[in-house]
């Protein structure tokens, strides 16, 4: 389903977007050039890179977190919806659609809401706050993606009930379903 975002909502969510493909260009490359650079120390040089797992699994949790919301706006990340290939009425695969929508918005609400307890248990604990052990890079970082990443999903899953909702069950509705994949199955 597209997502047109109205105002007032459309500048802020552009704003996000960008901040979103930002922080997954940044991620995707700086994950990309450390394998590389650990391949060519350990195989070539015959060294190590230091504990660079503890940093990495800053980025590596924003990268997927960031990506999943990414995702959600796009409409693109994985399901199986194969019901709807053996409905046949319009109303009844919209209803469907958007009561599936609406699910996902719920989990997307009780998982934000872990992840709220999650990053305040760490920040409650500041400054004897848990660290990695060689770097003593605070566990509230990857948290926080964590917590930003379910934020951002269940908002653009949200939008995407709301439209759904708004536009009601249409042969547009069905064909841009059908093109994401939403109605033809797995």
């Amino acid at each position: 389903m597209s997502l047109e975002v109205r105002q007032p909502l459309q500048a802020p969510v552009k704003i996000l977007l960008a901040c979103q493909k930002a922080i997954l260009v940044f991620c995707s490359l700086l994950l990309a050039f450390v394998f590389f650079a650990v391949v060519i120390l350990r195989y070539v040089f015959h060294a190590d890179l230091f504990a660079y797992e503890e940093w990495v699994l800053v980025a590596a949790f924003w990268l997927y977190f960031i990506g999943g919301a990414q995702g959600s706006y796009e409409n693109t990340h994985i399901k199986a919806d194969f019901i709807n290939a053996w409905v046949k009425n319009l109303k009844v695969k919209w209803a469907i659609a958007n009561f599936t929508i609406f699910m996902e918005v719920l989990v997307g609400l009780v998982l934000s809401y872990w992840g709220y307890l999650m990053v305040l248990e760490d920040v409650a604990k500041y400054p004897d706050w848990p660290t990695t052990v060689v770097w003593k890079i605070p566990f509230v970082l990857p948290r926080l993606g964590i917590f930003i990443g379910l934020v951002l999903m269940t908002f653009y899953t949200s939008l995407h009930l709301y439209v759904g909702l708004r536009q009601g069950p249409s042969r547009t509705w069905e064909e841009e379903e059908a093109a994401t994949g939403r109605g033809e199955g797995i």
